[in-house]
């Protein structure tokens, strides 16, 4: 079964993978490129969604012959007076069939939330401004520094596309 992924980034490509792999037999993954037009830093949880939306729709279109397509978003949302890392996925079935999953959502240290909402910037760049860890999305995230390794980016993932594919495990639940 071919799933598509629309995303050059190991840990979404790998998270995709290691789901579907327990899932389904014989699962190949394709990963293609990222959408044009994404927010750099999607600021909310609608624009998390759009974003992993967008990014599905693109794997389906790159990969025609794909069974399923992935879309994987991170984001920062508010709830309250505190900001959250957040990951979406969206799974497309061949047949129209669609699906959102959430991975676990963490708190962001306040210094870290001020200035990504200062500067514009996304969390990667203020974790390589702050922490001076270089390329944390394309390997533990953010999570795993706050974490002290006890939990990593490649862990949200497969939490947000695991969710996102219940539906088509247990069909007859979600009927």
């Amino acid at each position: 079964m071919l799933v598509a992924v629309a995303s050059k980034n190991p840990v979404k490509v790998e998270a995709t993978e290691l789901v579907f792999s327990s899932a389904f037999s014989d699962v190949s993954v394709r990963s293609t490129g990222t959408p044009s037009g994404l927010m750099s830093q999607p600021m909310s949880l609608d624009d998390t969604v759009r974003g992993a939306e967008t990014r599905a729709a693109q794997a389906c279109d790159e990969v025609p012959d794909a069974a399923y397509c992935v879309g994987l978003e991170s984001g920062i949302m508010r709830v309250g007076d505190a900001w959250y890392a957040i990951t979406v996925a969206i799974v497309r079935a061949r047949d129209g069939r669609s699906s959102m999953g959430l991975g676990p959502a963490y708190p962001l240290p306040r210094r870290v939330a001020e200035i990504i909402l200062s500067e514009g910037l996304e969390l990667e760049e203020a974790m390589y401004r702050l922490y001076g860890a270089r390329d944390l999305g394309e390997r533990e995230g953010a999570v795993g520094i706050f974490s002290r390794g006890m939990s990593s980016r490649l862990e949200l993932c497969a939490y947000a596309v695991r969710m996102a594919l219940l539906p088509f495990i247990s069909p007859n639940d979600y009927g």
